[in-house]
C-alpha cells in the first residue's frame, strides 16, 4: 500500500514538473494571461489524474514461467524487500512517517487559515457598499479578497486610493480566482515535498494580479495612478496563502506588464507543447501485462527443422571452410571437407553462406519450405556465384580487345593476391603456432582460388591471341 502511494506521488510529481516547464518556457513571458491561467489549473488537474491513468501493453511468457514475479518494475518496489531484508521497510517507514507529518502540517496550515478568515468575518460582519461585500478588520494592513469578499483595513477607509483598491479586488471576486488559489492548496497539501506545486502557486497568484491589473485598466483607471498606488502598498507583506492580496509580486516586471503590448493570440497555440509530453509520461506509466503461453505453443512459435546444405563452386566441386550464418544473428557454422553444413533452423530465417572470390548467397527459408512443403528436415544443394564474375564475360563491341586487356589485369593483380597469400600460410606453417586442419583448409581454398583465376587468364588470354591474329 505504502509503496503504490509513493509512485503515485513520483508520477504526479513527475507531471506536474514537465507541464510546468512548458509553462515557463511557452507562456511565461507572454501578456495571454487567461490562457496562463486555464493552462496552470489544467496542468494541475491533469498532475492529479494522470497517475491513475495506466495504458497496459501485452508481453508473452513461457508456461514455466508461470507465478513468478515477471514485471521488474517501479510498481513492484515491495518486491525488493525478499531481497534487501528489512532495510527497505524501515526506510519506507521513515519516509511515510516523514511525509505523514509534513501533510499533517500543510493540512494544518489551511486549517488555521480558514479559521482566521471565518474569525475576522464573525467578528466584524459583512457591509455592502455598491454592490460590494466588505469587511473592514484591524488585524490586517493590507487589503485582500477572498471568494465574493474584500477585507480592508479600517484605517485605511479615508484613504484617496479605497476605490481603485476596491475595483481591483472585485476583478479577482468577478473571475473567481479564489478557486484557482483553492485548488492549489488542497494539492500542495498532498505534494509539499515537490518543489514545482510552490512555482505552480505563485505563477497562479501572479497571473491573477496581471489579470486583475488589466481589468482595472480596462475600466479607464489612469495608469499612473494605479501605478502610485500599488508602490504605495508596497512594503506590505503577504496575508493570507489562500487569498488574493494586492501587493503580491509587486516589482518592475509587473509593473511592465501592464504597458506591454498584447501578445499575439496564436501565441496561445503554444500550449500545444503539452501534448507530447502527456504522450510520454503515458508511455513511461504504462505497464506491461503478462500473458502465459503454453509450452506447445511455445514450441510451435519457436519450431526449428534440420536444414542440410551442399555447398559447390561454379564448376560443381564442393568448397570446405564457407562461412554459414543465421542472418540477424550470431549463429552459424562452415562448411566441411566436403562443402557440406547442417544447421537446427527456423522456418522464418534466412540462412547466408560466403566464401571469399564468391558472391553471398541467402537461403530463404519459407520459400524452400513454400517449395517442398512441411517437414523436420531440407536437404538442398547450393552452387555459388563468383565475385565480379562479370569482368570474365568477354563482350562483343569494338573495344573488345581493350576490355580484355582489363581483365587480364585484373586477374593478374589477383594472382599477386593469391601469392602473398601463400607466402603468408608457408609463414604460419613454419612458425608452428596455427592448428593443422585449420591450416589444411587454409591451403586447400588458396588451392582453389589459384586453379580457378588461372584457368580464366589461360582462357582470356587464349581469347586475346586469337582475336590479334584476326
Amino acid at each position: 500500500m505504502m509503496t503504490d502511494i509513493f509512485l503515485y506521488l513520483l508520477k504526479s510529481s513527475l507531471t506536474m514538473s514537465l507541464l510546468y516547464m512548458v509553462y515557463w518556457f511557452f507562456l511565461k513571458k507572454e501578456t495571454l494571461f487567461n490562457t496562463s491561467r486555464y493552462y496552470l489549473l489544467l496542468s494541475l488537474v491533469i498532475s492529479v489524474v494522470l497517475p491513475f491513468i495506466c495504458i497496459r501493453y501485452n508481453v508473452s511468457s513461457p508456461e514455466r514461467f508461470a507465478g513468478r514475479d515477471m514485471t521488474g518494475t517501479l510498481t513492484n518496489i515491495n518486491n525488493i524487500t525478499l531481497h534487501q531484508g528489512a532495510r527497505l521497510p524501515l526506510l519506507l517507514r521513515i519516509a511515510g512517517i516523514v511525509y505523514l507529518l509534513g501533510t499533517f502540517l500543510f493540512l494544518s496550515r489551511i486549517t488555521i487559515q480558514f479559521a482566521i478568515l471565518f474569525g475576522i468575518i464573525y467578528k466584524n460582519g459583512v457591509k455592502i457598499i455598491n454592490g460590494t461585500r466588505i469587511v473592514y478588520n484591524t488585524r490586517y494592513q493590507m487589503p485582500f479578497s477572498f471568494m465574493n469578499l474584500v477585507f480592508i483595513n479600517k484605517n485605511d477607509t479615508s484613504h484617496n486610493n479605497i476605490s481603485d483598491i476596491i475595483a481591483h479586488e472585485k476583478v479577482h471576486i468577478r473571475e473567481n480566482h479564489w478557486f484557482d488559489l483553492m485548488v492549489v492548496e488542497i494539492i500542495s497539501i498532498f505534494l509539499w515535498f515537490n518543489p514545482f506545486i510552490w512555482f505552480f502557486e505563485r505563477s497562479i497568484k501572479q497571473n491573477h494580479e496581471y489579470l486583475a491589473d488589466e481589468g482595472v485598466i480596462a475600466q479607464g483607471y489612469n495608469v499612473g495612478r494605479y501605478h502610485s498606488v500599488l508602490i504605495n502598498q508596497l512594503m506590505g507583506m503577504e496575508v493570507i496563502g489562500i487569498t488574493n492580496n494586492l501587493n503580491y509580486s509587486l516589482n518592475a516586471k509587473r509593473l511592465k506588464m501592464m504597458k506591454k503590448s498584447k501578445t499575439p493570440k496564436l501565441k496561445a497555440l503554444h500550449m500545444i507543447w503539452a501534448l507530447p509530453v502527456i504522450v510520454f509520461l503515458l508511455a513511461a506509466f504504462a505497464e506491461p501485462r503478462y500473458e502465459t503461453v503454453s509450452d506447445a505453443d511455445q514450441a510451435a512459435i519457436a519450431k526449428t527443422v534440420k536444414l542440410t546444405v551442399a555447398v559447390m563452386d561454379n564448376n560443381g566441386d564442393p568448397v570446405p571452410g564457407a562461412n554459414v550464418i543465421i542472418k540477424g544473428t550470431r549463429k552459424g557454422t562452415t562448411t566441411d571437407k566436403d562443402g557440406l553444413f547442417t544447421l537446427e533452423v527456423s522456418e522464418s530465417d534466412v540462412i547466408v553462406v560466403s566464401f571469399k572470390g564468391f558472391e553471398d548467397s541467402p537461403i530463404y527459408m519459407e520459400k524452400l519450405i513454400e517449395k517442398n512443403g512441411k517437414s523436420d528436415s531440407y536437404k538442398m544443394k547450393l552452387m555459388l556465384k563468383p565475385a565480379g564474375s562479370d569482368i570474365y564475360m568477354v563482350v562483343n563491341s569494338p573495344d573488345e580487345i581493350k576490355e580484355l586487356e582489363n581483365t587480364l589485369k585484373t586477374l593478374e593483380l589477383k594472382q599477386k593476391e593469391l601469392e602473398e597469400m601463400k607466402k603468408k600460410i608457408s609463414q604460419l606453417e613454419q612458425e608452428g603456432n596455427v592448428n593443422k586442419e585449420e591450416l589444411e583448409k587454409k591451403k586447400a581454398t588458396l588451392k582453389k582460388e589459384w586453379t580457378m583465376v588461372s584457368e580464366k587468364r589461360a582462357a582470356v588470354e587464349k581469347k586475346l591471341q586469337s582475336i590479334k591474329k584476326k
